[in-house]
């Protein structure tokens, strides 16, 4: 009896110092915390783009699209003349996600030093060098492609993928000449820890939620298996040792 019962102690110790180094190793892979200023080149010429958070907040959903947005006005803002000249900002769509990418325009130009305006708010006609910048976005398309779990029971981290893609037109007001006109997109992808992912998982926008690929009925399968499969184990090891 006292032999069983250390075999089972063995066990249940085993059991729980490979589920504790699995998660001491996931923690390692997945950052607690995403500090906003380690997201990717995010500056247009010298001026680095203000933060939407706080250096020490978790990113997100949200933030990382605003901020991909950003980047993307970010690297068409070559094409413009030296500030202050004028631009007159199209939306060519009315959709939220639209108006992100407008509010982050603003934000990334007019931190240049540009004249911004809406459409044909402007009463003078068009001067030397004043541009129109018309925009649609295109898709923000996010998705949590896989899930990692300590004995395939306990969630550890969440990996996310989003992907933002805007189409931009770029002219010269008087001429019409065209500057650019162009598909420019940007991804991110990362870690979320499990702690962390109902605070990221932003339900402000249809964009900036989604469901996990292991969401519903598979989950809990799997769950089901996997605990089934320990204790059938547990069981053919003491039938097998057993006096």
């Amino acid at each position: 009896m006292h032999g069983k019962t250390m075999r089972i102690a063995f066990l249940v110790g085993l059991v729980l110092v490979t589920g504790l180094s699995q998660t001491v190793s996931a923690q390692s892979e997945a950052p607690a915390t995403a500090a906003a200023d380690t997201l990717p080149v995010l500056a247009a010429g010298p001026m680095a783009l203000p933060a939407v958070v706080e250096a020490d907040t978790v990113r997100t959903n949200l933030w990382l699209v605003e901020a991909l947005m950003a980047e993307i006005v970010a690297s068409t803002a070559h094409l413009l003349p030296a500030a202050p000249a004028g631009v007159q900002v199209v939306a060519l769509n009315s959709l939220p996600e639209d108006d992100l990418y407008q509010t982050a325009l603003f934000r990334v130009l007019g931190g240049l030093g540009y004249d911004l305006y809406l459409g044909d708010e402007d009463p003078d006609p068009a001067g030397p060098g004043e541009i129109v910048y018309a925009f649609r976005v295109v898709d923000v398309e996010l998705e949590y492609p896989d899930v990692g779990r300590t004995l395939g029971i306990w969630r550890r981290w969440v990996e996310r993928d989003l992907n933002v893609a805007v189409h931009v037109d770029i002219s010269e007001a008087d001429s019409g000449r065209l500057l650019l006109s162009s598909r420019v997109e940007r991804r991110f992808g990362d870690r979320v820890p499990s702690h962390d992912f109902d605070d990221v998982n932003s339900k402000a926008y249809l964009f900036t939620n989604a469901e996990t690929q292991e969401s519903g009925w598979k989950r809990r399968l799997e769950e089901i298996v996997v605990l089934g499969t320990l204790a059938g184990l547990v069981a053919i090891y003491f039938a097998n040792t057993g006096n």
